[in-house]
């Protein structure tokens, strides 16, 4: 079957994913067989995979609200079957949000909605993001420079739930679905023994593994490996990814799928090699890294999450929140411990004037601290705040994620605004 003419440049790491997210922008199809496709729009939302049965359309995933009717539309031009069954991979909203589109699109139609079939947490996934909405807006708005941002909830939950794997006959297309916890608690992978082709959901998405996010719940590196494996076990012909290009061959889909576990157990065992010998989160953060022959990997590129994030949420998932500092067991309130600091230095603009010292020299870490504990002991000095802005957008500047970018550049905004009103 044809791969993205892209393809080829991005597996040599001769191009870059930006390049192929403007190519598909229009909205993409790529034939997987002659009775699947895969639709894609961009990078940054979910694929959506559409099956050709005797009794209409099943689709993997709905991308999101804002990319849903360009998704449909390119579908409607390889198959006007009414949508049969919608499976979720998982919770998240770039693979759940186009429901809405789906359903107006059968009711405008007379037709029946699409039966829901997902993992059973993805119902408990939606009712906490009701909870949280606020949170989820704010840490968005953030991620994605949006302070306007409202988070969508309100989805419509799943039909039809399972737990552990669940085997499915549709129109004549058996399906299988299986549950692992990686990126979320909630998370799917679909297999059709028959052809050969997985559908891995958030578990292969053409970067390092998500499993740090630092603004988001648990997220679990070691069975996101122990999944990797299961795929690799049934030896898949093709993958389609969740995101990013779809994979043609059993050789590249077992690589991709064999290193992307590998790297992830690494981490894992070197980081409980050192918790089981007493060290600290930060005597672990800063010894566990991945190795760079699997970072030089361009479908494992850090780029949007960070390695180092990932050894925080291991250490999180197996010690519990309490760092091994013993200060920070009960910790002084920031403002209170700024103040004290800043009295030491002679005041909050010279822990300023060092931060930017340390910020021009390269070593922006320590940079970052002295400029926070400057904002905190003196967070009305526009002095203060502007050269906390130079020294944060010096640590946007080294940070290699996109992740972390981000988070770095909504701080950097605030402290320019403080400067400057």
């Amino acid at each position: 079957m044809p791969e993205h003419p892209l393809f080829e440049q991005l597996w040599n790491a001769s191009a870059q994913m930006e390049e192929w997210t403007a190519a598909v922008s229009h909205g993409a199809i790529t034939s997987v067989t002659d009775n699947i496709i895969t639709v894609h729009t961009t990078y940054f939302c979910g694929s959506v995979t559409a099956i050709r049965t005797a009794d209409g359309l099943v689709l993997i995933d709905t991308a999101n609200q804002a990319t849903a009717a360009k998704v449909l539309a390119c579908i409607r031009t390889w198959d006007d079957s009414p949508i049969h069954t919608v499976i979720y991979t998982h919770g998240h909203i770039d693979h759940t949000g186009g429901i809405a589109a789906i359903d107006q699109e059968a009711d405008a139609k007379r037709r029946p909605r699409p039966s829901i079939i997902a993992h059973r947490d993805v119902a408990r996934r939606m009712t906490r993001y009701e909870l949280t909405q606020g949170l989820n807006s704010i840490v968005q708005g953030q991620q994605f420079n949006d302070p306007a941002y409202v988070y969508p909830i309100g989805l419509r939950q799943p039909d039809r739930v399972y737990d552990d794997t669940l085997s499915l006959m549709i129109g004549g297309e058996q399906i299988e679905l299986f549950h692992g916890r990686g990126e979320t608690d909630d998370a799917t992978f679909v297999w059709l023994p028959s052809r050969r082709i997985l559908a891995s959901g958030d578990f292969v998405i053409w970067m390092f593994p998500n499993a740090g996010n630092p603004r988001k719940v648990q997220r679990y590196a070691a069975e996101w490996a122990a999944a990797l494996r299961h795929m690799e076990r049934l030896q898949p012909e093709i993958i389609i990814p969740g995101h990013g290009p779809v994979i043609f061959g059993n050789d590249r889909a077992a690589q991709v799928l064999r290193d992307s576990a590998a790297v992830l157990e690494h981490l894992v065992s070197q980081s409980l090699a050192l918790m089981n010998r007493g060290a600290t989160l930060d005597q672990i953060l800063h010894a566990v890294t991945a190795p760079p022959e699997y970072l030089s990997k361009p479908y494992l590129r850090a780029k949007y999450d960070d390695p180092e994030f990932l050894v925080r949420a291991i250490y999180h998932l197996y010690a519990g929140w309490f760092d091994g500092n013993p200060a920070h067991l009960k910790p002084a309130r920031a403002a209170d411990l700024a103040l004290e600091l800043a009295q030491l230095a002679g005041g909050a603009n010279k822990l300023a004037e060092r931060a930017a010292v340390l910020a021009t020299e390269g070593n922006t870490r320590v940079a970052a601290h002295l400029a926070e504990l400057a904002s905190a002991a003196a967070p009305s000095e526009k002095s203060v705040q502007a050269t906390r802005a130079l020294v944060l957008q010096k640590c946007i500047d080294r940070e290699t994620s996109l992740m972390g970018k981000a988070f770095l550049a909504a701080y950097q905004r605030d402290a320019e605004q403080r400067a400057t009103t």
